[in-house]
Order: C-alpha cells, then structure tokens, then sequence
C-alpha cells in the first residue's frame, strides 16, 4: 500500500484511471493427504560418498518452480558444504521415497522438512566419528566451508571428506532418511477437503488500470504486490514464483475464459466448450506484462523449513479482485464476473447510464442439488476409508436367491 501511494490515488485519479487494492491468504501445504492414510506425505534419503559428495534422493517433482534447487541448497546448509557438492535425485519412482506431489503449494515446506530431518541426521553421524577422532564434544563442532571443525579452537578440524570417511570407516556406509507429516488434523471427516495447512501465506496487490469509456478497453500499466513468504531462501526464484502468479492472474482477470454450450437433446443434451479449440482461448503474452513491483515480506514461520511459506500459488489469488477494484475506481462500475472484458465493462456503463445498477455480471447464482456428502473418518478416527453413511447398496435378485436358498441341500 506505502509503495503505490494507493491512500493518496485511490478515488483521486482522473476518470478512466484507476487502482484497486485486493488481500488473500492461501495454504502451506494440504493438511489432508491425497491418499488416506497414516504415511509421510514427503520422504528424502541420502547418500554419502568418499569424495565428500552427497546424493539426495527424493520424489518432488521439479516443474519449474525451483524445488531441485531448494532441495539441494538445504541439504547443503546443514552439512556446512557448497550446493554444487550435492546431486538430486528426483522425481524418478523407482529410485526415490514417496512425495505426494507437487499441488497445493506444499512442496518446499514438506520436500524441505524431510531433508532437513535427513541432514541433520547425517550430520550427527558425522559428528560422533569426528568428535571421537578429535576427542572434542560432538555438540562444539561446527560444519562449515566444508570443513568440520571445533567451534572453540577453529584451527582443529578435518575437511568435509575426511570427516565422511571417519565416519565410514567407524560405521560403515553412510546413508540417512528424513520424512515429513503434517500435524494431526482436527478435521474428523475426508470431506473437509485439503484441511487445514501447517501454517499459511498472505498477500496483497495493487494494481493500476486505465480503461477508455468509450470503447471498455482495459490496460494495466503496473503491479504492486507483497507476498508474506516466512523468509526467501532462493530471493531469485521466490520473485519469478510472485511475477509468474501476477500473470496467470492477470490472464484470468482479463483474457482466460472457460464458456460453455450445451448440445440439443438429440446430442445428449451435454455441456461442452464454446469454443472449438484452444486457438480461441486467451492467455497474456510478454507483450501483455505490466511493471511490477515486488516486495518479499519475511518473518520466518517456526512450521517451515528455514523458516520458509509457499510462494508458489498464494500471490495469484488477490491479481483478479484487484482488478476489478480498480475498474471501479476508474470509471465507477462493477464487474462481477471474470474475464473483465470491454464487454461487460460497456454493458455496465449503460446500465448506469440508464440509471439501472451499475455492474455487470451473473444474474443469479445456479441451483445444484447435490447428494448427501459422504462421510470419511479419518485413519487416528478409526476409520478404514469407507463412508460411516454409506447409504446400503439394495440387493441384487440373485443375492436374494442365494440367501434363499442357505441351507439347502440339492
């Protein structure tokens, strides 16, 4: 808000201009598993070598969003050793320990936690067979520039290799696990949905519009936006994380549009696309980007790894109600109904012109009769992953006659 100046601008700007301002909270990480049972959602194993390199294993998926690199970067944090010292392994089932996935924004907070865990118990193996060799406290030793060494007398110490093969040599091949759960959810039924998430991100966002009256164009010049993050351990990454959130919010406020029509009765009376084809959906290009303006709020979260939140999903959220806050300041209408098109800007300018409500959007939310939920408890409820109503399955006429018949000899 400081860095837009939005208390000195907003309702303040000339007509056609405008800026809106739009808040949003998202998860950390589905407390709920996909799979419903009692098992990590992340695991991690490593492996350590002679050479002082260190192999982790693990089943996050790397989809462009950094998580090899973070991965690799914690594990290098705990054991004092440089990031090009570590090879992931990831993704691959037949080699690595289950990862749920990489949804809900949990994949650095879960990923993270389970390599932490498997580092730092690398690293106590690491330091009782130094501590030993050094005759020094295991709990003095630091493990630093690759070296382990004693934190009062820094000049005694072995390199990060030597202590390996102390360790080796002591206990034999060296490999460690770590694994993440969320805490036990207070959700007693699967219908709940992701449940509630280990800790949770907020954000805020600004945005800039100059929208023509005429015609109901809409252009975004610019882009404040602040994402609460715990704290950045990859500042490069966690920015290309919020700008590529500014811009799929961007394309869903203005351009993306899912429309359907349904087929006559004699087609089966089914909803299909509008549209014929991909072609004619509309996503931002580069061209499309307005300036942006990032701001990373750190306050490191105790449930993170590092401290660290999401940043992967939670700063998309407030791009659309922005915009359309900012519409609202500009030429005075609300839109209610993404895209926010020069359509539906148009339609609710003469609304108001015809001293008619003026907004543009749907006329009435539909009516869905949905079935009765089904309740799931979960695995520390005792449940087995059948609903507890379940309505009974009615009798098939030849399970009747088998019952019928119990007892009867031919």
């Amino acid at each position: 808000v400081d860095r837009s100046n939005w208390r000195q601008t907003f309702r303040r700007l000339p007509y056609g201009r405008g800026v809106g301002l739009a808040c949003s909270a998202y998860l950390s990480g589905a407390g709920l598993p996909i799979y419903w049972n009692d098992m990590p959602h992340s695991g991690v194993q490593l492996k350590l070598d002679r050479s002082g390199g260190v192999t982790v294993f693990c089943g996050a998926t790397e989809i462009g969003q950094g998580s090899d690199d973070v991965l690799v970067a914690m594990v290098a944090e705990v054991l004092g050793i440089d990031p090009f010292d570590v090879r992931a392994v990831t993704g691959d089932t037949d080699l690595t320990p289950v990862d749920l996935g990489s949804y809900s924004s949990r994949v650095t907070l879960m990923m993270g936690n389970a390599a932490i865990q498997a580092a730092e118990r690398a690293r106590d193996v690491l330091a009782n067979a130094v501590a030993a060799k050094l005759d020094v406290p295991a709990s003095r030793l630091v493990f630093a520039d690759r070296r382990v060494f004693d934190g009062e007398r820094p000049e005694r110490g072995v390199t990060f290799q030597e202590a390996v093969c102390i360790a080796e040599a002591r206990f034999g091949t060296l490999g460690t696990t770590g694994s993440y759960s969320p805490p036990k959810s207070a959700a007693q039924f699967k219908g709940g949905g992701v449940g509630p998430s280990p800790t949770y991100s907020y954000t805020a966002a600004v945005v800039e519009v100059d929208v023509d009256p005429d015609t109901g164009w809409i252009t975004v010049p610019r882009v404040w936006i602040a994402h609460d993050i715990g704290c950045a351990l990859n500042p490069v990454l966690a920015r290309g994380q919020v700008e590529g959130s500014v811009y799929m919010g961007l394309g869903e406020a203005l351009m993306e549009e899912q429309a359907f029509r349904r087929l006559p009765a004699r087609l089966s009376n089914a909803l299909v696309h509008k549209f014929p084809s991909l072609l004619e959906y509309k996503s931002p290009t580069f061209m499309d980007m307005p300036e942006i303006i990032t701001d990373l709020i750190e306050h490191p979260d105790p449930a993170g790894p590092f401290g660290a939140k999401e940043v992967g999903q939670g700063p998309l959220l407030p791009i659309m109600p922005a915009v359309a806050n900012a519409v609202y300041d500009a030429v005075g209408v609300r839109v209610d109904q993404v895209p926010v098109s020069p359509e539906k800007i148009l339609r609710a300018l003469q609304a108001k012109a015809a001293g008619k409500p003026a907004r543009s959007g749907p006329a009435e939310f539909p009516h869905i009769d949905w079935p009765e939920t089904l309740l799931v408890p979960p695995p520390w409820e005792g449940g087995d992953g059948r609903a507890s109503n379940a309505p009974s399955r009615p009798k098939r006429k030849a399970d009747a006659g088998v019952e019928a018949g119990a007892g009867v000899q031919p």
